[in-house]
């Protein structure tokens, strides 16, 4: 006769620990670097634990016979698990960190990256901090117990203006923002962008509405802040309507800049900043702040996409195209896409501002997910510099590293006794990298000097030589021009060294100001001078630059978006100089047709929405996803045997590793996402060599 099943005595702890009267069974998300363990396992909730132990609260656990944290996702009355459970050990903060709507954030972004909701968790949350944890709760506990005390007063409206005050000192004594020492000029740039739009201002975003708006900037009143101007007027109108906003910038410059405005504008309330630049203790207590509702406007980089903001109504997102937004850790995920995902989730209002257009927004505008407010065609040629391309034909210089039409232009606003005042004021001059000679070419034809082996390009660290060849090893002392037998030649980019060397010998007297590297200024005066700055690294100019000479572009690479890159590099430039009615000019070096027709008539829609003709009738992205897969051959053949939604594009070999990239529908995102990930934990569990997943790395094509 068999012997009758063990009946179920309820659950119990290891150690006969006292467990919790209601729903004593915990489900733990392990914060694990491993893919098959970062999942939920269930833990006994001890007696002592009842009331912390709430869903989303940080916990230490024992796993495989070590401490480590989790996350307290869900309490239940039972659990599948036969047998005691291993006890939670501590609750490691009574605050609720994982609130509901990040958990549905992290979850989505984990599935479009093919990630763990570990991973992103690890992203999204920054690490604890227990004395600026202490320091906000007692904050905390302060405006509950002034509330509390004011509530007793005869006068109601007495009584709520005492309230508020009382947050407001608490605020006040629990902000510490991490670009609290600024420059003077920061400061005084954020004043001249507030004061220049605060007799004009529009107030007509619909934040009732959350309307989802896509705006690129020409420079107008306020030269390179024009993204700031918008992202104000938008926020003041969410800020009137009750709600919160959380606003994106690519660096610390944009941050500091921005933050000055903020500080310059008497009806913005205070705010919280989130970067990583910050010491884990201001970072955490920024980041309990937005939690806790004690601000209303967060603005940080790229991890505070994921920042906890209480009513959140409106997500600003300067720049979406910035390679600073797209985060180097797995599941390696894009500000933009976390914010799209948060907006849907949190039904918030978007706004995307630039100065150039990518083609993600682009696709999302033609599908009428997002509305273009962008000027129109009069708007932007009154609002936009005048700008010069080098004329070949007519000039025999045109060629030379500075055309003489160039310095002229220099000079005209460097030279305070020129006829028009508007023109006199600082001078951009943007190169494309430090150094000298990367890449050169014949003086007599302008043929670039390649290799009579394997015709790859030659490079060069001066004038006279030597000249060698990285792709075949030829190496030669003297140069002979394949086309002409031309025995000279010159830099077709010459880094930043070499052009202040030319500037100081043809322009004594002259300030000159170098951006680049580890020295980049955020902010200058609008004294005149000339300041050379390597391709990102252009400071703001109070009042804008008079002039900018736009040197030979750097070839951001030979990808898909290399032209969308080279575009953007010069409006971020360009975007910095004077209207044209100030008497703003650019001078243009760049080659490329579709790079100056966009920067002349500043007006990237138009060329981006070209560009996605062309990408839709191929297939490629936006229209579809891509995912790069990187390890050894046999494990990539897995992977996309295993996911009949892939389709494999290309395969390069690099030693023993391959890399693949291969796309998808977007309509089958979620399914291909959650399909990959669940392959990578398989495969972690079996301990088969692992295969890296990207998707939609811009780079990858």
């Amino acid at each position: 006769m068999d012997e009758p099943l063990p009946i179920d005595t309820g659950t119990s702890a290891i150690g006969q620990v006292p467990l919790a009267a209601e729903d004593p069974v915990a489900h733990v998300l392990i914060d694990h670097p491993v893919p098959h363990l970062a999942r939920a396992f269930d833990y006994a909730v001890p007696e002592k634990f009842a009331d912390t132990a709430r869903p989303g609260v940080r916990v230490r656990v024992k796993f495989a016979g070590k401490l480590r944290d989790g996350f307290l996702l869900e309490r239940v009355e039972k659990s599948e698990h036969i047998g005691p459970l291993a006890a939670i050990e501590r609750i490691t903060s009574p605050v609720v960190v994982l609130t509901p709507e990040l958990l549905r954030l992290g979850a989505a972004t984990a599935r479009r990256y093919a990630g763990t909701l570990s991973d992103v968790l690890r992203l999204a949350i920054p690490p604890r901090h227990a004395r600026a944890e202490k320091a906000v709760l007692k904050a905390e506990k302060t405006v509950q117990h002034n509330v509390k005390t004011e509530q007793h007063d005869e006068n109601g409206s007495d009584t709520q203006a005492s309230a508020d005050n009382a947050t407001a000192t608490a605020e006040k004594a629990t902000v510490e923002n991490s670009t609290a020492t600024r420059a003077d000029t920061i400061v005084r740039l954020g004043e001249w962008v507030v004061s220049e739009t605060q007799h004009d201002r529009d107030d007509n975003f619909p934040a009732a509405e959350h309307p989802r708006i896509a705006l690129t900037c020409v420079p107008g009143p306020t030269p390179g802040l024009s993204w700031i101007t918008a992202g104000l007027e938008a926020a003041r109108a969410t800020l009137a309507a009750g709600e919160s906003v959380l606003w994106l910038v690519p660096d610390h410059r944009e941050l500091a800049v921005l933050s000055a405005a903020l500080d310059a504008s008497a009806d913005i309330p205070s705010y919280s900043v989130l970067s990583a630049d910050q010491s884990p203790e201001q970072r955490w207590k920024a980041w309990l702040k937005g939690l806790l509702g004690h601000t209303r406007m967060t603005i940080g980089t790229r991890a505070a996409a994921f920042a906890p903001v209480e009513g959140l109504g409106l997500i600003i997102c300067f720049d979406d195209s910035n390679s600073n937004y797209l985060d180097q850790h797995a599941p390696y995920p894009h500000a933009r896409e976390v914010c799209l995902l948060r907006s849907t989730i949190e039904a918030t209002g978007l706004l995307f501002v630039s100065t150039d257009r990518s083609a993600e927004i682009q696709r999302l505008v033609q599908v009428g997910w997002l509305r273009d407010a962008t000027p129109t065609g009069p708007e932007r040629r009154e609002g936009a510099p005048r700008v010069f391309v080098p004329d070949e034909e007519r000039d025999p210089f045109a060629w030379q590293r500075i055309p003489s039409r160039a310095w002229q232009l220099m000079r005209g606003a460097l030279r305070p006794g020129t006829k028009d005042t508007n023109a006199v004021g600082p001078v951009l001059v943007q190169v494309p990298r430090a150094g000298y000679y990367p890449v050169f070419a014949c003086a007599r034809c302008q043929e670039v000097a390649r290799c009579p082996h394997c015709s790859a390009t030659l490079t060069t660290q001066s004038e006279v030589g030597p000249f060698a060849c990285r792709a075949c090893g030829f190496h030669s002392d003297a140069f002979s021009c394949g086309r002409c037998r031309s025995n000279q030649v010159r830099s077709i980019v010459r880094g930043r060294g070499r052009t202040v060397e030319e500037l100081r010998k043809a322009m004594p007297g002259i300030e000159i100001l170098e951006s680049g590297g580890d020295d980049i200024p955020i902010a200058i005066d609008d004294s005149p001078r000339l300041v050379v700055a390597t391709t990102g690294a252009e400071p703001y100019a109070l009042g804008g630059y008079a002039c900018a000479i736009l040197l030979d572009s750097l070839w951001p690479g030979p990808w898909m978006r290399s032209t969308d890159e080279g575009i953007s590099r010069r409006l971020r430039a360009a975007v910095l100089v004077r209207s044209r009615t100030a008497g703003g000019v650019v001078y243009l070096g760049d080659t490329d047709e579709t790079i100056r027709n966009t920067v002349t008539t500043f007006d990237p829609v138009t060329t981006m929405s070209r560009a996605l003709d062309d990408r839709l009738e191929l297939g490629f992205p936006p229209y579809r996803r891509i995912v790069e897969l990187t390890g050894a051959g046999s494990d990539i053949d897995a992977i996309v045997t295993a996911v009949p939604e892939l389709t494999e594009l290309i395969r390069d070999s690099d030693g023993d590793d391959q890399k693949a990239v291969a796309a998808y529908p977007i309509a089958a995102g979620d399914a291909v996402g959650e399909a990959l990930s669940h392959l990578i934990a398989s495969r972690s569990a079996k301990k088969l060599p692992q295969v890296r997943i990207r998707i939609d790395d811009p780079r990858s094509l």
